[in-house]
């Protein structure tokens, strides 16, 4: 038996399967990032996970068990997990924990090198070369460097909805909408929400909502945002591009597989990004993600097992997850 697990900060979704790739159980929990839930919350999670995933019970030395995992990656988390995972899966199976964004980025490379660029609540470009050096750019917080983040976004949005009432300019549209999202009269009500304790981050990202359907609209600010934002995700894409590639003279178009929720709603990012790449002739192949993360920790932990990922697994893994998915009251 194959497990793969997805893990977040707000659920965390597994699939079991077998050699062949068909799913034998599927299913999705709450959250699993060790930064933002407590021990208690999170072993109350998995254990949920792999009650349906195992039936409860222990697992054999030809099981593997791959988990990619948000905020796993200081502070001895990453071994505190897989002793968290070793309570359900008994002594014998081969357990791998790694960063969520391996899963990411292997969903559509099926196992093969690339970078993965996350644009969601938070931000971060990972990749993994040919020879598999493995790098990051970004994805240290939202104050410290996200900048393509949900919270990137929205900031830009409420910088414009203050400039506007201070230079004493008509409300536009978009201030409009932020107003209405907060249910307050007035620009100044927005300063005791936005600034609550513990909430700020969470408040602002999600205004980057707002700002996509502005821009799916045809709204020229809106569309200017994300343009930024899109800068902001090529500039790091082109440094860790450098950072993993620049000793290596010969290498065919390298896939960029653009995740998260403001690359999967914000068309004019994905778009601006192809034109952008080909405009500079950078040797980018953008994709929009379109499997679930958790195919990719089953294709790490295929990999994990020294198996090569034939086109009959993957055509056989996504065609179920894909249905499985359809019927998973959560998933």
């Amino acid at each position: 038996m194959i497990i793969g697990i997805d893990g977040g900060g707000t659920k965390t979704t597994g699939v079991a399967v077998d050699k062949d790739g068909s799913l034998l159980a599927f299913h999705t929990v709450g959250p699993s990032n060790p930064n933002s839930s407590t021990y208690e919350t999170i072993r109350s999670e998995i254990n949920d996970l792999f009650l349906v995933l195992t039936k409860g019970k222990a697992l054999t030395s030809g099981d593997v068990v791959f988990a990619g995992v948000s905020g796993v990656e200081s502070g001895g988390k990453k071994e505190w997990f897989i002793d968290l995972l070793r309570e359900f899966t008994g002594p014998l199976a081969k357990i791998s924990v790694d960063n969520d964004a391996v899963t990411a980025l292997y969903s559509e490379t099926k196992g093969e090198p690339g970078i993965v660029c996350i644009s969601g609540t938070g931000s971060i470009v990972f990749g993994i070369n040919d020879r598999l050096k493995r790098d990051r750019v970004g994805g240290w917080g939202f104050l410290i460097g996200d900048g393509y983040s949900g919270f990137a976004v929205g900031k830009k949005a409420l910088e414009h909805t203050f400039m506007e009432y201070d230079y004493g300019e008509p409300t536009g549209e978009m201030a409009i909408q932020i107003l209405q999202h907060f249910k307050v009269g007035a620009v100044p009500e927005l300063i005791p929400i936005i600034y609550e304790l513990g909430k700020s981050r969470d408040r602002v990202a999600s205004i980057a909502k707002i700002v996509i359907e502005l821009s799916n609209a045809g709204d020229e600010r809106a569309i200017g945002f994300l343009h930024e934002i899109a800068d902001s995700m090529m500039k790091d894409i082109t440094l860790l591009f450098h950072k993993l590639y620049e000793n290596q003279g010969n290498y065919t178009k390298i896939p960029i597989v653009l995740t998260g929720g403001i690359n999967q709603h914000a068309k004019v990012i994905n778009n601006y990004l192809k034109e952008k790449g080909l405009n500079e002739r950078s040797p980018f192949s953008f994709k929009l993600a379109a499997q679930h993360p958790v195919a990719g920790a089953i294709y790490a932990a295929h990999k994990e097992m020294g198996k090569d990922i034939t086109p009959s697994f993957v055509k056989r893994l996504e065609e179920e997850l894909t249905t499985w998915m359809k019927t998973d009251i959560k998933g």
